[in-house]
Formats: structure tokens, sequence, C-alpha cells
């Protein structure tokens, strides 16, 4: 902030329009196949088939119910993906944090995923959305995240942190989230055909890229694309056990839930640059709170955003407040 005027909602601008242009000119540059295998797989739906068998021409379609209907409406993921980038930056500099608007403004991953029609950045809002919630409403949040795994079922990596923080009900209300969404869809077009759709999908990616199995081959250490697989979800699964009992507060949660995420995800065969939106999204928004108090956040004139903050908190105080304030009265 200078001496005579109040510069900092100008830097805010200044990197909401800095994303944009990042983000325009790289529009459409990369390429992912997901849009191809939504679009091809919502036309089918249409006409009757079972989404989870794949067509010959078409890209399998590994992905959660919620999906298909999520782009059904529009009918164009690219796009869509596209305007949700650019919302979640607007939401950002609206809120004032400016270190996790920058790294979401400029950050490359951000700016070259936005458009290449991967459909991570709904997966991000969506996981995003439910570690808000489960900040003040716990069994709420984790339902939400139950949910967010009809998306992309990676989005489960977050319940065994939250079953040792909020406790076995709001662990099992992300169970019932997930099959919520999940259900009737096995109960529609089978469990094989799912699993076989997973399956198929793995089986595109000929050549391990971007996870350990890339980084093992290039120092000539090669592994079966089976055995790294099965390694994967053993390193997660141990992951989770050794990490989840840390997770004593909501941000013990968001940190651990990514420990289980990455290593999952990072530790096989094949992954993407793309798996790195919904962590890097959850990061940007709470970076600022993490290494400083609120009051570093730079406010619009009349702060809104903080009276928004003071209303929420009144009507849904944050559980790891009223558990402190507790402790401390029981002194």
């Amino acid at each position: 902030m200078s001496v005579r005027y109040r510069i900092g909602p100008v830097a805010l601008l200044i990197l909401f329009a800095v994303g944009i242009e990042l983000r325009y000119a790289q529009f459409g540059v990369g390429y992912s196949d997901v849009p191809q295998a939504i679009r091809g797989t919502i036309d089918g739906l249409a006409h009757g088939a079972n989404p989870y068998v794949p067509v010959a021409g078409l890209p399998p379609f590994p992905y959660g119910p919620l999906t298909l209907l999520w782009y059904a409406p529009f009918g164009d993921p690219r796009l869509q993906e596209f305007a949700l980038s650019i919302l979640t930056l607007s939401v950002l500099a609206f809120r004032g944090h400016p270190l996790g608007l920058a790294l979401w403004a400029t950050l490359p991953v951000a700016v070259n995923l936005a458009s290449d029609g991967s459909n991570d950045h709904t997966a991000a809002v969506l996981l995003l959305v439910a570690l808000l919630v489960l900040e003040r409403m716990p069994r709420a949040g984790a339902l939400l995240i139950g949910v967010a795994a009809g998306f992309k079922i990676y989005a489960l990596a977050w319940l065994p942190p939250i079953f040792i923080w909020a406790g076995a009900g709001a662990f099992v209300a992300g169970l019932v989230g997930a099959a919520a969404v999940w259900l009737p869809a096995v109960l529609l077009w089978g469990p094989g055909n799912i699993l076989n759709t997973f399956q198929a999908a793995d089986a595109v990616h000929k050549q391990p890229y971007f996870s350990l199995g890339e980084a093992l081959g290039r120092a000539n250490i090669v592994f079966a694309r089976q055995t790294l697989d099965m390694f994967r979800l053993a390193a997660g699964a141990l992951t989770a056990v050794v990490v989840a009992p840390m997770a004593r507060s909501h941000k013990g949660v968001v940190v651990a839930g990514m420990a289980i995420y990455f290593v999952t995800l990072y530790a096989g065969y094949w992954s993407t640059p793309a798996y790195l939106i919904p962590p890097l999204l959850v990061l940007c928004w709470y970076l600022d709170l993490w290494l400083g108090p609120d009051k570093t956040r730079i406010a619009w004139p009349s702060d809104p955003v903080g009276l928004i903050s003071d209303a929420v908190d009144r009507r849904w105080p944050r559980v790891d407040a009223q558990r402190d304030a507790a402790r401390i009265a029981g002194q």
C-alpha cells in the first residue's frame, strides 16, 4: 500500500487481467482426448447406449456418472472448463489473497491446462467446495467429498484423514455421498462394464508418463506395468495409514489428503499434469491463510469480503475454532 493511495486492489486487478490474458493466449493450444470421450459418451447415452461400453473410434469414458450430468447441458467440455478457470480466477481476485491469486493466475500448469480439454478444473472446484464446507460442517463436507468422487474417484483420497479429524459419522457420510452417485450407475450399466471401461482407458497409455514409472525408466530401471499399478495402490494405502493419524485439524486433513492423492496418482505407471489442478486450486485458496494472518488480505472498498466472512463465521463457525475455544474454557 502506498502512502497516498491504496494500490492493493489495483494489484489484484492486474493479476486478474494477466491471468485472463495468459489463458486467452493459450486457448486451445494443448490437446486432451477427454472432450471427445465425454461428447461421444453423452451422444451415445442420448440414443440409449451404455456409457461404460467402449465404442469403436472413441476413447473410453473412465469418469463418474456426475460427469454426464455436468457436461450434458452445454456439450462443450473444453469451453466449459475454460470458463470455470476464469470463474475461479475471478473468485480468488475478489477474495483478495494475493499470493494464491498470483499462483493461480500465472503458474504455467494452471494456464496451459485451462483449455486443453482436460476436466480437472471441475474436479478441483468440487473438491474445494467440499473442503470449505467440511471446515464448518464436517458431515456435510464429507458427503460432498463423496459426491465429488462421483465425478472423479480420486476425491476419496481425503476420506481417511476426515475419519481421524471428524470421526466415523463424517467418514460414513462420505461413503454415502459416493454411493448416492455411483450406485445408480452400477445398477443401470453394470459393475463389470464400469470396471472394464476403467481398465480400457488405462490400457490406452502405452508408455509410462509423468509418473514414477517414467522416472525409473529414465534411470533404466524397468518394472512391469501391472507391478507399478499395484505398487501405487499399495503405496497410497500405506500413505493413508501413516499420514491420516496426523490430521488433527482441518489443515491437517487438507495436507494429508494431498499426500495420499499424490502418492496414489503419481507412484504408478502413468499419470498426467492435469491431476495437479485440484490440489493446486486448494493450495491457492489456503496458502495466504497458512502463511500469515487474515489481515494480510487485500480489502476492496467497503470490504464486502470481510462482511461476508464475518456473517458466515457467525452462522457456521469453524470446527477448529470451536474446539480451541472449548479447550481454553476447560483449562
